[in-house]
């Protein structure tokens, strides 16, 4: 009944100037957090954490919410992180509408002041709704600057800590005083992870978010506008932020046998195609459904007969059958055993029940050089995430574990 009641409600929610490059990590430390998949409904909430490990320093950062098929913004707040910060908020759904809850002392409800910056002073407490009611999004968080040399005062144990208001009083002041964010404002200091529960069956997914470092954002964001990655606002251009972590294949394992299951996703977060007005990727356009192929292993190297066909060079055959395509900015496909007759959705695995899956994705060939003999320069891939999540019985109960997908990367030309 758990692994029927699971399988249900995810198969519902589908439908539905530094001197140093930027750099890529699924955990660790940076100053752009990039969250895969968060996901309500059935029971399901996300709890999400961002970590400011600085422990001299404040930072404030822009939590944003992305529609999973257009990239539409469905909510944004700001968050104030004093040093040695954690700020933790929920997604929860009643079944129509999606809220974001947070109890933590780093979330204030903030307005703007109409010029661009946030107001001086906030109301503690973060209760917000998606704008649009989605069960599953993404999720990028821009570390907007550090704030350093704040006051402190004495905390609940005694100890000196920075207060939350003088956090967003001092961004609000240097950003209408027009002081300049540069290179040296943001640290590399931010991690975070989401984890899913339901309390309906007890089931939980743990996902350190996707870490940048080096991004380093020049651009005081406010509450209520799109922010995405507009080579305006950082330092690092979206064709350079592209490049870390474009790949050309991604690695999924998965065991169907004994009624246990696989999920993977594959979410394109810089696709952006809700705005046309952010611009930049080094693929002109964005394709609006990037092409993918499934080739399915057995444990015993076995490969399927007739492999699932991609699109491999461009353009594309629109209306052709066997071409598989992933049309959303966060696609979920289930890789279960029976028939082989695939869709980007789900993959059949025939009789193989325990084994991997290669899955390529396929476009038109980078045309941007952003980083001179290590790049993707003319080479077939896309900028992609991907997760797996597999689901074992452990005694009688069912368990998950979510992992990223290892993926190929295949250096372009110089």
């Amino acid at each position: 009944m758990k692994k029927k009641f699971l399988a249900a409600a995810i198969g519902a929610m589908l439908i539905g100037g530094s001197a140093m490059a930027v750099e890529v990590a699924h955990g660790g430390k940076g100053d752009l957090l990039i969250a895969p998949m968060v996901m309500t409904g059935g029971g399901w909430t996300s709890e999400m954490k961002v970590v400011n490990t600085s422990t001299v320093d404040s930072a404030v950062a822009k939590v944003v919410f992305h529609a999973p098929d257009n990239s539409a913004e469905l909510l944004d707040f700001l968050i104030f992180l004093s040093p040695g910060d954690v700020w933790v908020g929920t997604l929860s759904s009643n079944g129509t509408t999606t809220t974001m809850t947070s109890t933590d002392d780093s979330s204030l409800t903030v307005t703007s002041n109409g010029n661009g910056c946030p107001s001086r002073t906030g109301t503690a407490g973060l209760t917000a709704n998606f704008s649009v009611g989605y069960t599953m999004a993404y999720a990028n968080i821009f570390e907007t600057r550090m704030m350093r040399g704040l006051p402190t005062v004495a905390g609940t144990t005694g100890s000196p800590v920075v207060t939350k208001a003088s956090i967003l009083a001092a961004y609000s002041d240097a950003c209408v005083a027009g002081t300049a964010i540069t290179t040296a404002s943001t640290d590399n200091v931010l991690t975070g992870a989401v984890k899913l529960s339901n309390p309906l069956n007890g089931n939980m997914l743990v996902l350190p978010m996707t870490t940048f470092a080096n991004y380093d954002n020049f651009s005081y964001h406010d509450v209520g506008s799109y922010t995405g990655f507009d080579s305006n606002l950082a330092n690092t251009t979206k064709a350079a932020l592209e490049d870390a972590f474009w790949s050309s294949d991604f690695v999924v394992p998965y065991n169907n046998a004994a009624g246990q299951f696989t999920f993977g996703t594959v979410t394109f977060p810089t696709k952006e195609a809700f705005t046309r007005s952010i611009g930049g990727s080094q693929y002109s356009p964005f394709p609006g459904s990037p092409r993918v192929g499934f080739a399915i292993r057995d444990e015993q190297e076995n490969l399927l007969t007739a492999v699932i066909p991609g699109c491999t060079v461009s353009p594309c055959p629109i209306n052709d059958p066997l071409v598989l395509a992933f049309p959303n900015e966060l696609n979920v496909f289930q890789v279960a055993t029976g028939v082989k007759t695939t869709s980007s959705a789900s993959v059949g695995t025939e009789g193989f029940t325990k084994g991997w899956v290669n899955v390529a994705v396929a476009s038109e060939p980078s045309i941007v050089r952003s980083k001179t003999g290590n790049n993707n320069f003319g080479m077939i891939g896309l900028p992609a995430l991907a997760t797996y999540i597999q689901w074992n019985f452990v005694g009688s109960a069912l368990q998950g574990a979510w992992n990223y997908a290892p993926a190929t990367f295949t250096p372009g030309n110089n």
